[in-house]
């Protein structure tokens, strides 16, 4: 009985050294910076940059807005 109490807790030793290493490991979640914004010159809603539509030097959120215009 005391030797398969003493592999359990060995087995529960190597258990938790292998869970605590893999936790050590692991490389922290890759930092971004802030994104560039753009306003749409239709709505005037703010959006990141990387998805506007431009046309003629102007940002819009969407085709339907850039086929409407600025609005006046």
């Amino acid at each position: 009985m005391a030797k398969f109490l003493l592999f359990v807790a060995v087995l529960a030793v190597v258990f938790w050294l292998v869970r605590a290493s893999n936790r050590r490991s692991k490389p922290p979640p890759a930092a971004r910076g802030p994104e560039a914004m753009a306003q749409c010159a239709h709505c005037g809603v703010h959006f990141p940059g990387a998805e506007s539509v431009t046309e003629n030097g102007r940002d819009y959120c969407c085709d339907e807005h850039r086929r409407l215009g600025v609005r006046s």
